[in-house]
């Protein structure tokens, strides 16, 4: 099916990309195939309007005219039989290429006809390839406006939309707008109807309608419209039926598929003057009756097959096709237009053993709505009244058994989340019935009985409607379980869990992970000789395969310098990664140790060149950060950050990690002198945490915070310290400090200078005071600050 932006908008607003609303349609079941520019292939055409017409002097079937594109004037010669002054057509300008046959489009050009000088030419609807009319030159309606590009006008974003069986209601512009209204909540309006009734008389007097059958015709409605003129349909109405693929005949056809196209019901217009007895009478067709269908093929019909009659003869196979002997075309003058709901499969039976396949068979096979027949038929009546004039005769025929109700379904909330797995509120499930506009009465609760309109055939259970919230509420919003496999009864080590939630998070940090060999050898000891590898803690192996794997190692340092050694020789200079192993010992007395830690290792740039932010190279604090981000998520607080002066550690950038008195890790720059043996002319960064420790230190279940009530005071603190005294001590300081109010206290700056003076820095920091059951005096603040300030000055001394 397709569907043209440009008359989507007409009843909702939306103002989306259309690759976005081809997502929204497609998320909601309307799969969209194509997005397709409307594009004819020509430029340089204009909309003209032709002033004045004059008989060509050497040849009687051309005329002279002079057209105006708005601007100018310019005369040309045309040969069409509908040139005349006044008319407003198609105009291509010299130089204007118009869409040919063959592979290059055809260049109009400056020519001389008969004598005549030509600049330019009028086009027909053939010549433009925007329909296969060649019977004259277009012929717009005064809402052109003189001058406007055509290309312009004509183009428009059309959306090619596969639709399931189940989707009939959306086989329309109406439908797809509905969707779309609950899909984004945007506004919708439903297409204006207003039927002028001009004629005293009354139909039921100049016409009658019979129903034999009404199990397969539950609904017959007609109306009479009389002294229409036939003729082409207006440009938008033609534009309309192009964009959606189906050609325009005459204005009375034109308007029946416009409605089919907008409202999804199909309609059929008569001309009344070749029914006999001006009377329609629904019957099952007899058995090998003959019947010629407009695409002038004679048909035998089947018993079963159910036929629209005159008083005489079969004029149309209900829901699938007319008939010639009562089409309507260029002498007809009142039409009886109708609109019926025939039952579907009874449509299906007839088209299928037929082999005829229509616009209106279709639809009727996947469900028409009953209760869009009079609306349907009204909104055509009025058009038809537009656009070809006649006098709409009194009334209307409608034939139905009785009221088409609305099934009402009972929902419950519990059953929609056990199906799809969700934790859907009451008010989102009401949301979702509201925005498709299914009335509702909910028990208070947990049950929901809902209203399925009529145009809603597909829907006829609980089921159909957890389907309709799992569809508005997104397929892509439903949780999916990852599937559980265990190959053992015994359940999942919280150790291994643990140590996957690590991977887990070092990934998140941006890292990629390592995996080194357990084995070193006399290389990388010669490099890392010292504590981290001292001889007495080394368990050797006793027959090694190589000198370079004659030992295990016992921390993941010289592995990761050995990633980082071969990555920077392969000119891959910028390092971030992690490695989870074993690391192993040996103790007194021939005891052997194996422990699982995790290493971090960092070198180069912190990120790629940009244009907009420019790299920088890592620093002993982007270490720290992934470390006090990995601390922080496992909930180990209280961290306290010591220099033990490791020797395989810059000695000014170094920490060991501790809480209460427990060592868990240790952080830090590889020491230049490392570096320089190792050949890489650049920092290195490394970290290592006993993964045993981390686990017996994280907490489990965080437990949340209220969001405090009233508001905080900061106040700011500079204080000059020598350089000798660490911040943390200062820290350790404000912290033994008893206070009521003091809430945190953070870093703000460090500041180095002359003016400060050698060996000394000036440290911010800022102090957060709130009072948890009461808003906070700024005179309480002052003083509870400078009590804190005056203590921390007299314990530095």
């Amino acid at each position: 099916m397709k569907v043209p932006l440009s008359w989507l908008k007409k009843y909702i607003n939306i103002e989306l990309p259309p690759i976005e609303i081809a997502k929204i349609l497609t998320m909601a079941g309307l799969e969209v195939d194509a997005i397709e520019k409307l594009d004819f292939g020509f430029s340089n055409v204009v909309v003209g309007r032709v002033l004045v017409t004059e008989k060509h002097p050497n040849a009687d079937k051309l005329c002279v005219a002079q057209v105006s594109d708005g601007q100018e004037t310019f005369q040309l010669v045309c040969g069409a039989p509908n040139c005349r002054a006044g008319l407003v057509t198609a105009f291509a300008k010299v130089g204007a290429l118009l869409p040919d046959d063959g592979e290059k489009p055809f260049k109009v050009k400056k020519s001389k006809i008969r004598g005549v000088e030509s600049l330019g030419m009028l086009c027909s609807e053939s010549e433009l390839k925007i329909s296969d009319d060649n019977d004259g030159i277009i012929e717009f309606d005064d809402s052109y406006q003189v001058g406007d590009d055509l290309a312009e006008l004509l183009s428009d974003i059309v959306f090619e939309i596969s639709l399931t069986p189940n989707l009939g209601h959306c086989s329309n512009v109406y439908g797809v707008a509905r969707e779309l209204h609950a899909a984004t909540e945007t506004s919708l309006s439903f297409p204006v109807i207003h039927v002028d009734e001009q004629s005293d008389e009354s139909i039921e007097n100049v016409a009658s309608v019979d129903v034999h059958d009404k199990e397969l015709c539950p609904r017959y409605a007609c109306r009479l419209i009389k002294n229409v003129t036939i003729a082409p349909s207006p440009q938008w109405l033609q534009n309309a039926l192009i964009a959606s693929g189906i050609r325009p005949i005459n204005n009375i056809v034109d308007i029946t598929n416009f409605v089919l196209l907008e409202l999804g019901h199909p309609l059929h217009a008569f001309d009344y003057d070749q029914l006999e007895g001006h009377r329609i009478v629904v019957r099952r067709a007899k058995k090998l009756e003959p019947f010629t269908t407009l695409d002038d093929k004679e048909r035998v019909m089947h018993h079963e097959d159910l036929m629209i009659c005159d008083g005489v003869k079969p004029v149309a196979i209900a829901g699938v096709m007319g008939g010639q002997n009562s089409e309507v075309g260029e002498t007809t003058k009142n039409v009886l237009l109708e609109s019926a709901y025939f039952d579907p499969s009874s449509v299906r039976r007839t088209s299928k053993r037929l082999g005829l396949m229509t616009d209106a068979s279709r639809r009727f096979e996947r469900g028409c709505d009953p209760n869009m027949v009079p609306k349907a038929l009204d909104r055509a009546t009025m058009l038809i009244h537009e656009l070809a004039g006649g006098e709409v005769v009194k009334g209307i025929i409608d034939i139905k058994e009785g009221e088409f109700q609305e099934k009402v379904i009972p929902c419950r909330v519990k059953r929609v989340n056990r199906v799809l797995g969700t934790t859907l509120s009451v008010s989102e499930v009401e949301n979702v019935f509201r925005r498709l506009g299914f009335d509702f009465d909910w028990d208070g609760e947990d049950l929901f009985s809902v209203s399925v309109p009529t145009y809603r055939f597909d829907i006829s259970q609980e089921v159909d409607l957890i389907e309709e919230v799992a569809r508005l509420h997104g397929y892509e919003n439903l949780y999916r379980a990852p599937t559980t496999f265990h190959n053992s009864k015994e359940p999942h080590s919280e150790v291994f869990l643990f140590e996957r939630e690590i991977r887990g998070r070092m990934i998140s940090e941006g890292l990629q992970e390592f995996l080194t060999c357990d084995l070193i050898g006399p290389t990388l000891l010669e490099i890392v000789h010292g504590p981290v590898m001292s001889e007495d803690a080394l368990v050797k192996v006793l027959n090694p395969t190589s000198i370079e794997q004659s030992c295990l190692r016992t921390s993941l340092l010289p592995g990761l310098l050995q990633v980082v050694k071969y990555n920077y020789d392969h000119q891959n200079h910028d390092i971030s990664g992690f490695e989870i192993g074993r690391v192993h010992f040996k103790k007194e007395e021939g005891q052997y140790h194996e422990e699982t830690v995790v290493g971090i290792t960092l070198s180069g740039n912190n990120h790629p060149h940009n244009w907009g932010d420019k790299p920088r190279e890592v620093d002993f604090f982007d270490l720290k950060g992934i470390v006090e981000n990995l601390l922080d998520g496992l909930g180990i607080k209280n961290l306290v950050y010591k220099n033990n002066e490791l020797p395989h550690f810059h000695n000014g950038r170094q920490a060991s990690v501790y809480i209460d008195q427990l060592e868990m890790g240790t952080i830090g720059e590889v020491h230049p002198s490392i570096t320089r043996k190792l050949g890489v002319p650049q920092r290195i960064f490394f970290a290592e945490f006993n993964l045993q420790d981390l686990f017996s230190s994280s907490v489990k279940d965080q437990v949340m915070q209220k969001i405090p009530v009233y508001p905080a005071s900061e106040r700011d603190w500079t204080i000059t310290l020598k350089e000798t005294v660490s911040v943390n001590e200062i820290f350790e300081l404000i912290q033994s400090i008893d206070s009521r109010l003091l809430e945190k206290c953070d870093l703000r700056d460090i500041y180095r200078s002359d003016m400060v003076g050698e060996g000394l820095k000036n440290v911010t920091f800022r102090f957060v005071y709130r009072d948890t059951k009461k808003t906070i005096a700024q005179e309480t603040v002052d003083r509870e600050h400078a009590r804190i300030t005056d203590r921390v000055r007299s314990l530095i001394g």
